[in-house]
């Protein structure tokens, strides 16, 4: 079932990012304004959102309105920390958020724990994370593999869905990173824990 959830999961994603040209934004007035994308996910067998979030001042509004949205709808959504904005040592606020939205009806739980995620964040004090939220965590951030902590993490998500140079850039000849190798590097180090693979088909 988690692996089927963690799939599902990540089929859909909603971004809280001002730069971002999709998802929440932060001129949606109420929950309604999120239903149209909950209704259309549903229908494509999406069960959940990340909801990709920086430090802007309409986020914990927006995020009040989508997770509303999402359990009116019969849709699971859950944290994102985007460590464009974010930084590594801000562990005890993402884990005050964390808290702040875990025990609402929408917010999906992977083996009854609050599941969470990032982009990047390499260095955070997981830990420090997890006691700031007060309840268990299933942690499942873009951690780089050689880089982050993957003994601390529940699960790993890549986002590189696409042949690289290993620098997120195009590849160039003589570095020419696969998604297979890519998917490779994260099973290595995840050592049988869950791997999220964003994959555009």
């Amino acid at each position: 079932m988690l692996l089927g959830i963690l799939t599902l999961v990540l089929a859909g994603f909603l971004a809280l990012a001002a730069a971002t040209p999709i998802g929440i934004t932060s001129n949606r007035q109420s929950a309604a304004d999120y239903d149209d994308d909950m209704k259309r996910a549903k229908a494509l067998g999406i069960d959940a959102f990340a909801l990709n979030i920086g430090v802007d001042p309409y986020t914990d509004a927006q995020l009040n309105l989508a997770y509303e949205s999402a359990a009116k709808n019969d849709m699971k959504v859950f944290l994102s920390f985007d460590f464009n904005w974010y930084n590594t040592g801000q562990a005890s606020a993402v884990g005050a958020k964390i808290k702040q939205y875990a025990s609402l009806p929408a917010q999906l739980m992977v083996d009854n724990k609050v599941f969470a995620s990032s982009f990047a964040g390499d260095g955070l004090d997981i830990p420090a994370m997890q006691s700031a939220a007060g309840t268990d965590v299933f942690f499942a951030p873009n951690f780089h593999p050689g880089v982050g902590d993957f003994n601390a993490i529940q699960g790993a998500l890549n986002w590189m869905a696409w042949d690289n140079n290993g620098e997120n850039k195009a590849p160039s000849p003589g570095h020419n990173v696969t998604v297979a190798d890519g998917d490779k590097s994260y099973v290595d180090a995840l050592k049988g824990k869950p791997y999220i693979a964003r994959r555009f088909q």
